[in-house]
């Protein structure tokens, strides 16, 4: 090992004025005292002296930065320390890889780059389970079988999803640490002609209202959502655009412009021998779009019926056959 290029971490702390500096192999791992290794400490001393440089520049108050350092990207976290700033990186991805790369399964790929797909798509898991990975390599592949427009709202930009993918181009946005920007991106990238938006993430009750909005244009809004489960997930979504929307409107929403929800979860494994290798994702799926049955539980609010749907549209995969990938309800 011999620099932060071929140093696999799900996150590295670095600059507590007192504490050494720290890292987990893989999320949910436990946080150990960086290798003995001179060159990797050298290199993390020179990463660490750039994030200070960034933040000096930006404004006060600023909680979150993308930095590069020598041929890698990273999303900085800054933690307020009684003695001063300190960060949390986490290294980002050079490239996007297919929906089936990422461990996607056929038929819910399928689904996520059907042609008439409309209304809001999540992509929901926990904390650095790759949500925001999953939705650029959706952007990216529809963009590249159907062309178009898209436009991201993100802090900070993660992945190189800007520029042309087949016939289509994609814009990245980033929207301010502020409930404001986000909102301001959704209403603008109508008027830029974006048939396509990516927010990243919804996290409070006015960005969540404001997706529903858009996402009953017509437009394709794919978010990402922290949620235990797609039941759990959609709840916590309905209860925080609630909270903006009042009584009802929210249901009504949700019912009339979700398009479906992908849950993904990476099972936690052993470390640290095991870092560097992949992991199976784990993913549960509900689809909108036919589900006639499922968008009346929506709007009469029985979420937790709504796994005997999932349930349901499982079933139809089973006994679909080979090749044949129907999620649709049926009789």
């Amino acid at each position: 090992m011999s620099s932060l290029k071929h140093f696999a971490f799900a996150d590295l702390y670095l600059g507590h004025p007192s504490l050494d500096d720290r890292y987990c192999a893989l999320p949910g791992a436990r946080v150990v005292p960086l290798p003995p290794d001179a060159a990797l400490r050298q290199d993390c001393a020179r990463l660490l002296a750039a994030c200070r440089a960034t933040l000096d520049a930006l404004p006060d108050g600023a909680a979150e930065f993308r930095q590069e350092h020598g041929e890698a990207q990273y999303r900085v976290a800054v933690m307020p320390t009684p003695r001063g700033a300190m960060f949390v990186l986490r290294k980002l991805a050079g490239s996007i890889g297919s929906l089936a790369e990422l461990g996607i399964p056929p038929a819910y790929v399928r689904r996520m780059l059907d042609p008439g797909l409309g209304g809001l798509f999540v992509i929901a898991g926990g904390p650095k389970m790759g949500k925001t990975t999953t939705a650029c390599a959706m952007v990216k592949e529809r963009l590249a079988a159907f062309g178009g427009v898209a436009v991201t709202a993100e802090v900070p930009a993660e992945l190189p999803l800007e520029g042309a993918h087949g016939d289509g181009i994609c814009y990245q946005t980033v929207g301010g640490r502020d409930t404001r920007g986000f909102i301001d991106r959704l209403r603008d990238s109508a008027r830029w002609g974006a048939g396509m938006v990516l927010v990243h993430e919804i996290v409070e009750p006015r960005v969540a209202a404001e997706v529903l909005r858009a996402s009953s244009e017509g437009r394709l809004v794919i978010a990402t959502m922290v949620g235990e489960d797609p039941v759990r997930t959609l709840g916590r979504l309905h209860t925080m655009a609630d909270a903006h929307l009042g009584q009802g409107a929210a249901r009504a929403l949700l019912a009339d412009g979700l398009a479906g929800i992908l849950h993904q979860r990476l099972p936690q494994a052993p470390e640290p021998v095991q870092a560097g290798q992949p992991r199976r994702l784990e993913t549960e799926f509900l689809q909108l779009q036919g589900a006639p049955e499922a968008r009346r539980l929506l709007r009469d609010g029985h979420f937790d019926q709504l796994r005997q749907a999932m349930q349901q549209q499982v079933n139809n995969l089973l006994r679909a056959p080979a090749g044949v990938f129907d999620l649709r309800e049926r009789a």
